[in-house]
C-alpha cells in the first residue's frame, strides 16, 4: 500500500513537471508568433529609426509611433529581417506609394524592379500593412481590392513655413522656369531618371517654350548634356546641387515645369507651390495630380501643349500657389487625415501612444 502511494505521488510531481515545460512551451511559441508587443508595447524612446524603404511616423510632439511605412519593395537582402525584427518588437506598418507605381510593378524599363522575377516581388507587401495610402487617380490599378486605403502623399507635407517665397517681384526674376531631371552618367544616355522625368518628350516642350515663347529655363541635373538648338542661350544647366544650394533655386523662378510621369510623390513640386510658383504639368503625372487647380497651374497633354502654355504665361500672375497649398495640405491638414487613417485601420490597443490627445501625425521625411 505504501509502495504505491509512494508511486502516485511521484506520477503526480511528473505529470505537474509535465504540465509547467506545457505552459512554458505554449508561452515561447506565443512570444515568438505574436511578438513582445503582447506582452509589453513599446515606448516612443524604444521604436528605432528606420532606414528607407522604411519610413517613421511622428505624432505632434515629434514622439515616434510604433507605425512605419514601407516605401518601396525590399531591394536589400537583409531588410526582410529589419522588418521581422521590427514587427515581433511590435511595431505595425502601412504601405507608402512613394516610388513609382510601387506596389505595382514599376514601368521604367531601366529599373531592376522592371522584371516581375526580381526578388523584390516575391514578399506580398499587402499581408504586411494594416493599411496604404496612395497618389494614384485610379488605385484599382495597382493595389487590391480590400486594403483600406488613404490619398496620402509624402509630399502632402511640405514645410512651407520654412520655404518661404521671394520678395523679388515675378517680373524681375531670373529665369522663367525652372525643370529638375539628373542625368544618369556622365554620357547623358537614357536611364531610370530621364525616363521618369520624361525627357524625350520634354526636349519637345522645351523647343516651343525656347523658340516660340522665348522663355528662359533652369535645368538641374543635366549638365553637359544635349538640348534643344534653340535652347542654347535661353537655358542654364547645373550640375547636381545638395539641397541647401538647390533650394534658393526656386526664387529665381516665375514657375516650375514638370513633365514627368513616373513620379508618385514629387516633393519639387510642393515644395515650388511653397515659393509661390505656378506649376505646368504633364496630365499623366503619377501623383502630383491633386495639387492643380484653378489657382495652382495647368496641366497639359503632348497634343495641347501649346496651346496650354500660352494660356498659363497670360495668366502667371493670377495663380495663388503657395495660399492654396497651405489651404489644403502641410502637416496642419494632410496631418490630421493621417491621423484619422491610422486610427481607423490600427486598434488603440496595439498603439504605443493614446492618439486621443493627439492632433496630427507626419512622415519623418
Amino acid at each position: 500500500m505504501t509502495s504505491s502511494l509512494s508511486s502516485l505521488k511521484y506520477l503526480h510531481i511528473f505529470v505537474l513537471i509535465l504540465v509547467l515545460a506545457l505552459i512554458i512551451v505554449i508561452l515561447a511559441l506565443l512570444k515568438y508568433y505574436f511578438g513582445v508587443n503582447k506582452f509589453s508595447m513599446p515606448t516612443p524612446n524604444e521604436i528605432e529609426v528606420m532606414k528607407r524603404p522604411f519610413l517613421n511616423i511622428y505624432d505632434d510632439q515629434d514622439r515616434k509611433l510604433n507605425v512605419v511605412f514601407i516605401t518601396h519593395p525590399f531591394t536589400r537582402p537583409e531588410t526582410i529581417k529589419e522588418y521581422e525584427d521590427a514587427r515581433d518588437k511590435g511595431v505595425r506598418f502601412l504601405g507608402m506609394s512613394s516610388y513609382c507605381e510601387f506596389p505595382g510593378i514599376v514601368s521604367n524599363p531601366h529599373d531592376i524592379l522592371h522584371d516581375p522575377n526580381n526578388d523584390a516581388w516575391k514578399w506580398d507587401y499587402f499581408k504586411m500593412v494594416d493599411g496604404w495610402c496612395h497618389c494614384f487617380k485610379r488605385p484599382e490599378k495597382f493595389i487590391k481590392s480590400g486594403v483600406p486605403l488613404a490619398l496620402i502623399s509624402e509630399s502632402d507635407f511640405a514645410n512651407y513655413n520654412q520655404h518661404q517665397p521671394s520678395t523679388v517681384p515675378m517680373k524681375d526674376r531670373e529665369y522663367d522656369f525652372i525643370y529638375v531631371c539628373l542625368k544618369d552618367n556622365d554620357k547623358c544616355t537614357d536611364g531610370w531618371q530621364s525616363y521618369n522625368r520624361n525627357w524625350e518628350n520634354a526636349k519637345k516642350y522645351l523647343d516651343i517654350m525656347c523658340e516660340k515663347y522665348k522663355l528662359k529655363g533652369l535645368l538641374i541635373g543635366r549638365i553637359n548634356c544635349e538640348i534643344p538648338k534653340s535652347c542654347h542661350n535661353m537655358m542654364e544647366l547645373t550640375d547636381f546641387q545638395e539641397y541647401s544650394k538647390f533650394i534658393g533655386n526656386y526664387s529665381k523662378c516665375k514657375f516650375i515645369f514638370l513633365p514627368n510621369t513616373c513620379d508618385a510623390s514629387p516633393r519639387v513640386m510642393t515644395e515650388a507651390m511653397c515659393f509661390g510658383l505656378p506649376v505646368l504639368v504633364n496630365s499623366e503625372i503619377l501623383g502630383g495630380w491633386k495639387y492643380v487647380s484653378g489657382e495652382t497651374g495647368v496641366e497639359f497633354t503632348d497634343e495641347n501643349f501649346e496651346n496650354v502654355l500660352k494660356g498659363f504665361m497670360e495668366n502667371l500672375e493670377k495663380y495663388k500657389p503657395r495660399e492654396w497649398l497651405i489651404s489644403n495640405y502641410g502637416v496642419e491638414k494632410a496631418g490630421p487625415k493621417l491621423l484619422e487613417f491610422v486610427k481607423s485601420v490600427i486598434p488603440q490597443s496595439k498603439l504605443n501612444i493614446d492618439l486621443n490627445g493627439v492632433k496630427w501625425l507626419k512622415p519623418g521625411i
